[in-house]
């Protein structure tokens, strides 16, 4: 017979046993292949979520400035736009819109949505929804929702609702001259009519940022919003689509489309403007020009520091000259006494405390400026032979401000201004003394200014240059001081000859200083800088200098906000996932592979057994021990081929099992119901080979075990090897390390429990302390439980005291001590996993919430501090008295990606909050409860408060070499950024506009409210993201009032801005859910690990039963019934069920107990029992398999064999 025939022979003969080990190795590979395919459908599902919301759109430009649309047009034309893209589409898009709606009675009851997504499109939009999805055209009045948000406003189609939009304003709110007011940087469009509500598919779920949540948007039309915004024909987006559907461009093809757009000055909120300074004399026809040349300037009153670098070089064979202009409060004349008094020795900057006493001239313009031949403009009396170059601590006023200020050179001059920067709202008053180093003169006009601007009959000096200020509304568009339409108040009242120097001169400056003197005292975020000056000389005029600018920006890469965002691209890159749910699934699912794999060596071993007499007989005939492993073994491999392969059917329903459970039972993992099964055959074929390796390894390492099998063993029915002593007690060093482990054990969970050490570890530290000291506990059980059995078979005892049965079932389950301890221990410690890992359930903490009971953004910025009773007052009026014992604290906000647990995209950006100096010193305060920390880098100051580790008194850089400080949750930082390096470690995030900022980790938060940002000083927000004004993050705290009631009370009064507030304990339990739904998932996993060693320890039993036939058949002969022998086998299946389920759950008991008196953890007591029930039901039926196999051997063969 050859080995073929006999292997083939031998499979159909035992093909039971042979049926039993390949659903054994099926339901390991089962498991294996559903992991990688429940993988596979996350990245599908994830993949075809980007694909749904973005429809054909490949990229976007999201510009913080409107510009012309007809630069879409324009970009469409280019000669080779049509090679990788067909269609670009203008838009307007905001973020972080607001609408709310009323209803009830007298219309009271307001519904409001904020920080939702406002559309401004024309019909053709929907063309690029790749589901073809045409909703009604939309006409002048009329918006569509998609459900989501109709859903969260309750309405329905022809409700009438309020949309509040962010208006683009010329200057920064956070500048003394950009307006806090919400009327000035809102605009409310009022009962626009809801024309459709569609569906949360394709473009009706579009969304910029990645995540499997669905946007709630708004859809107007895009004409509307640019007659309501005065923004004719301008928009502030572009969305492009390519040629290749869901495959889009690459990243070559992304650059060579921005190189296509070629923005225009204008377009960059830039503009070149021909200035003359000019005169005409009595009875001449021609204007004499004294000067003549062009200024760059911004529509936002300041140049930015990289557009005034980029400008420089462009220009610099024109050498172009710096303007920075500002205003002073006050100009005021100091003695020399004064001035040593206030000790001010060159330069200095005093905050003002008392206003002084005396004459000034309020409301003044100053100019810091180096002078140039050319230009000038500080030159003597004969416009041309320049001023000595001024000192930092000098001044140059002209002939007006000395006369009035009776001012000579020499003398003092003391100028008051704001901060360039408001603090919280606040603007805060400085002054500066200066000496004064020349006198100007000035002419006065002919005629002064009106509708056109004032004519010089006498020739004007250089300094006579109203052009020196930029363009700045409400300011220099006024006829009248007293028109101003400024932020601050003006609490000085202009004077006669202030409104006459005004309406001579307008906003030609009073005073000059250093270009360097107003940089160091007026220079921010926002720019050092308001305008360039280029002299005009022969061959340049606006045209030329606009194109070598453009080219300039152009080639230094410059983005301007003109950035396209491969959102396609980076969404399919996402799709890879914040966690490989494979591996994720593997891990949580490594039990139940564990007890399959150990069910195969214990099926194996059975049918080994029940042929042990053919083996003897084989080897008894002559063939060696090796060929009858490699029959045994290709046996096997076929046995376990054909089960790999039912598992990977197998595993197809099983990934959809578990697709089903993350949908339902455990849907707050993922946050909402959007997988899909999905396959691919790598995982398909990576599933059968890994788990026909993983089943062969597995079958071979038990044929290894038979080399021990003795031959006449085998031949009289016993597949068992020789011992080897008969000492059993356990040596001195195994009892050493036994009471160590119950030592060390107990130590450790008690030092955990003590809330002045436990606290230090944290919430997951101290559940690791605890569950450590469990199986600490649980390894030294089984140690003694092991010796107890071994023992015990090498001694006579007595059944004095207990039931005949049971003494003959606890006897019987000693004869094989080794296997009866793995038994009780693959029980105990999936009964000690399933029961322990509960002490890692989290529930929200005051410290999660770092004792503030709301948490909110809002659409809008709030620009003064919300915590300044004044502020409330000012804000809320006669109802502030309700946050009388409350607490608001206030955050700057940079939007981004959500890198929380709850977002399972691979983020790129997250989003960030600037902490403010106020939060970090409200930590201070020992009695305010604080967030925990995991981890921070070591203080400065040798303080308390973590907090301290984003303490600057400078901004830092973001370089490589000096990056930025950052708090993160740990959470955060391990599975949604992957840094796991802790305190210290570094890294970077490239934003839209292109820039790179680099970051070190130097705070660690556990389990917190804050979870998914990056926490950065505010100091250094500032520097990081200049162009972010005002607070949008806040935490409130009610104090002795309701929360809910401060809540809907806050929402209502400041609606405008959109101030959306929730309960922080339901956010961070939200935030939380995720790790206990993957626990609760762990811990089904591991109950249904358990049920597949029940199913193991049936096989045990049975093994023990074929053992023992011979003896029960003698039983029954002598006259034990049939009953009597099932109830025996029973309490022996029992005994080592009871004993290994009892054995893990004392052992568990030490991590979850202490967790529950300490930590005021909430296990689920009831899904737990209800795990452990029904692996003890499982247990009794595979007990009853085990004897219903027992009663049907025939007596006399058993006897016979014996």
């Amino acid at each position: 017979m050859t080995n073929q025939r006999y292997i083939i022979g031998s499979l159909i003969h035992h093909w039971r046993i042979n049926l039993a080990v390949a659903l054994g190795v099926a339901a390991a590979t089962a498991v294996l292949t559903g992991a990688l395919l429940i993988g596979d459908s996350m990245r599908a599902s994830l993949r075809h979520v980007t694909l749904d919301r973005l429809g054909d759109i490949d990229e976007i430009l999201v510009n913080d400035r409107f510009f012309r649309a007809k630069l879409v047009t324009e970009l469409q034309s280019q000669p080779e736009f049509g090679s990788d893209y067909k269609l670009a589409e203008p838009a307007i898009v905001f973020p972080q819109g607001t609408i709310e709606t009323r209803g009830g009675q007298d219309d009271t009851e307001v519904a409001r949505a904020a920080n939702i997504l406002v559309l401004g499109i024309s019909d053709t939009f929907w063309n690029l929804d790749s589901l073809n999805a045409q909703p009604v055209a939309l006409n002048d009045g009329e918006v569509i929702l998609n459900q989501a948000l109709a859903a969260d406003l309750n309405v329905k189609v022809g409700d009438l609702i309020t949309l509040r939009l962010p208006k683009e304003l010329q200057v920064n709110a956070d500048s003394p001259l950009g307006s806090e007011e919400s009327t000035d940087r809102v605009e409310g469009i009022p009962d626009l009519k809801v024309a459709a509500i569609i569906q949360n598919k394709g473009l009706g779920r579009f969304a910029l940022r990645p995540n499997q949540t669905t946007s709630r948007n708004a859809y107007v039309r895009l004409d509307l919003l640019q007659d309501e915004l005065d923004q004719d024909d301008q928009c502030n987006a572009i969305l492009v689509s390519s040629k290749q559907g869901d495959n889009p461009p690459d990243e070559d093809a992304s650059k060579r489309l921005r190189s296509w757009l070629k923005p225009t000055l204008s377009d960059l909120g830039l503009e070149i403007n021909p200035v003359s300074i000019q005169y005409k004399p009595a009875g001449a026809t021609e204007s004499t020009v004294v000067l003549k040349y062009y200024s760059l300037s911004s529509d936002r009153m300041m140049l930015d520091d990289d557009s005034v670098s980029v400008a420089l070089r462009a220009f610099e064979k024109y050498s172009p000259q710096q303007v920075f202009t500002y205003i002073s409060t006050a100009l005021m004349k100091v003695s020399d006494s004064q001035h040593i008094q206030d000790g001010s020795e060159g330069l200095v900057e005093t905050k003002r405390t008392v206003e002084d006493d005396g004459e000034f001239v309020p409301y003044s313009i100053v100019t810091g400026i180096d002078s140039q031949p050319v230009l000038g403009p500080l030159v003597n009396e004969d416009n041309q032979s320049p001023l000595p170059v001024l000192g930092d601590n000098e001044v140059v006023i002209n002939q007006w401000l000395a006369d009035d200020l009776k001012l000579s050179v020499g003398d003092w001059l003391r100028l008051d201004y704001f901060e360039p920067e408001t603090t919280h709202g606040r603007t805060v008053e400085q002054y500066v003394d200066l000496k004064v180093s020349s006198i100007v003169p000035l002419t006065r006009p002919r005629r002064p200014f009106g509708r056109r601007s004032a004519e010089f009959q006498e020739r004007p000096y250089l300094t006579n240059d109203p052009d020196l200020t930029p363009v700045v509304e409400g300011v220099t568009d006024k006829a009248s001081i007293d028109d101003w339409d400024v932020p601050f108040g003006m609490v000085y009242q202009p004077r006669g000859q202030d409104d006459d120097y005004w309406n001579n001169h307008r906003t030609t400056p009073k005073a000059f200083v250093s270009l360097a003197t107003s940089k160091l005292l007026w220079g921010s975020r926002f720019g050092s800088v308001t305008s360039i000056r280029i002299a005009a000389t022969e061959g340049i005029d606006e045209q030329k200098l606009s194109a070598q600018l453009a080219d300039e920006i152009n080639r230094s890469g410059l983005a301007m906000g003109f950035t396209f965002i491969a959102v396609k691209r980076d969404g399919i890159k996402a799709s890879s996932g914040a966690t490989p749910f494979d591996a994720l699934f593997l891990s949580l699912s490594f039990f139940v592979i564990a007890a399959a794999l150990m069910l195969i060596v214990l099926l194996f071993r059975l049918g080994v057994e029940q042929r042990s007499t053919q083996l003897g007989l084989l080897l008894a005939v002559g063939l060696n021990r090796k060929h009858v492993g490699k029959l045994l073994l290709g046996e096997a491999a076929i046995v376990a081929g054909i089960g790999s392969l039912l598992g990977v059917f197998l595993g197809i329903g099983y990934a959809k099992l578990m697709l089903l459970g993350l949908t339902t039972w455990w849907v707050d993992a993922i946050s909402t119901a959007f997988l899909e099964f999905a396959w691919t055959g790598r995982s398909l074929v990576l599933g059968f080979v890994i788990g026909l390796a993983m089943a062969t390894g597995t079958i071979y390492w038990a044929v290894r075990k038979t080399k021990s099998f003795s031959i006449r063993g085998l031949l009289a029915g016993q597949a068992t090897g020789h011992s080897t002593g008969t000492n059993n007690k356990p040596s001195r060093r195994a009892t050493i390390i036994c009471y160590a482990l119950f030592v060390v054990g107990t130590l450790l969970a008690v030092l955990a429990a003590i809330p002045s050490i436990g606290s230090g570890m944290g919430a997951e530290g101290q559940a690791g302390a605890f569950v450590g000291a469990g199986a600490m506990v649980l390894t030294g059980m089984l140690m003694i439980l092991r010796w107890r059995l071994r023992q015990a078979t090498n001694k006579e005892s007595s059944h004095f005291g207990a039931s005949p049965l049971i003494w003959l079932a606890n006897k019987n389950s000693q004869r094989n001590p080794g296997r009866s301890t793995i038994t009780i221990g693959v029980m105990a410690s999936a009964a000690f996993l399933i029961v322990s890992m509960s002490s890692f359930q989290l529930s929200p903490t005051e410290n999660g919430r770092g004792g503030f009971k709301l948490v909110g953004f809002s659409s809008m910025p709030f620009y003064k501090d919300l915590s300044s009773p004044d502020v409330q007052d000012d804000v809320l009026g006669d109802d502030a008295a309700l946050l009388e014992s409350g607490t608001i604290l206030s955050l700057r906000y940079k939007p981004g990606d959500d890198a929380s647990c709850s977002n399972v995209y691979q983020v790129s950006q997250p989003r960030v909050l600037g902490v403010t100096s106020r939060l970090i010193a409200y930590y201070d305060d020992a009695s305010h409860t604080s967030f925990t920390f995991a981890g921070n880098a070591e203080l400065k100051d040798g303080g308390s408060n973590p907090w301290h580790v984003l303490s600057t008194d400078q901004p830092h850089k973001g370089t490589e070499d000096d990056p930025l400080p950052v708090v993160i949750d740990k959470n955060t930082a391990m599975f949604s950024l992957k840094l796991f390096g802790g305190i210290g470690e570094s890294f970077d995030v490239t934003y839209e506009d292109g820039h790179t900022i680099h970051f070190s980790v130097a705070g660690l938060l556990a389990n917190s409210v804050l979870q998914g940002s990056l926490l950065i000083s505010e100091t250094d927000f500032k520097q990081a993201f200049p162009h972010i004004s005002g607070y949008r993050y806040f935490l409130v705290d009610p104090g002795q009032a309701d929360g809910n009631q401060v809540s809907n009370f806050l929402e209502d009064r400041l609606g405008e801005q959109g101030l959306d507030l929730q309960d922080a304990d339901q956010l961070l339990a939200d935030l939380l859910a995720v790790q206990n739904t993957y626990i609760k998932a762990f811990q089904s996993l591991g109950a249904l690990g358990l049920l597949l060693g029940t199913f193991g320890l049936t096989t045990v039993l049975i093994r023990n039963v074929f053992e023992r036939r011979a003896e029960l058949a003698l039983l029954r002969a002598t006259g034990f019934n049939s009953k009597r022998i099932s109830n025996m086998i029973l309490l022996e299946n029992l005994l080592l069920l009871a004993g290994g389920m009892a054995t893990g759950i004392i052992a568990a008991l030490f991590a979850v107990l202490p967790h529950i008196l300490f930590a005021d953890a909430t296990p689920p007591a009831t899904d737990l029992i209800i795990m452990l029930l029904v692996v003890l039901v499982v247990g009794i039926i595979s007990g009853l398999i085990a004897v219903r196999y027992t009663l049907r051997a025939p007596v006399i063969a058993a006897l016979r064999g014996d």
